[in-house]
């Protein structure tokens, strides 16, 4: 169980790595754990964010249009 709950938290790292860099992503909670850790002003319809899951950014899929830059931990 310990590593399934490892895996799963090293795969949502680095899917938040790849979408911290969309235009529309105001923040990423810190917390590994949050449900719904991206800030996203995409689909609230103003300038403030509403709280969105991973799932809902990868399928937008807004993140591929901006510059992917992984920095070496």
């Amino acid at each position: 169980m310990d590593k399934l709950l490892r895996s799963q938290l090293e795969t949502e790292l680095i899917t938040t790595e790849m979408v911290k860099h969309c235009s529309y992503c105001v923040m990423i909670s810190p917390d590994p754990l949050h449900r719904t850790p991206i800030y996203c002003i995409k689909y609230s319809g103003s300038s403030t964010p509403i709280l969105v899951n991973l799932a809902t950014c990868l399928t937008c899929g807004d993140f591929k249009k901006c510059e992917l830059r992984f920095e070496p931990s």
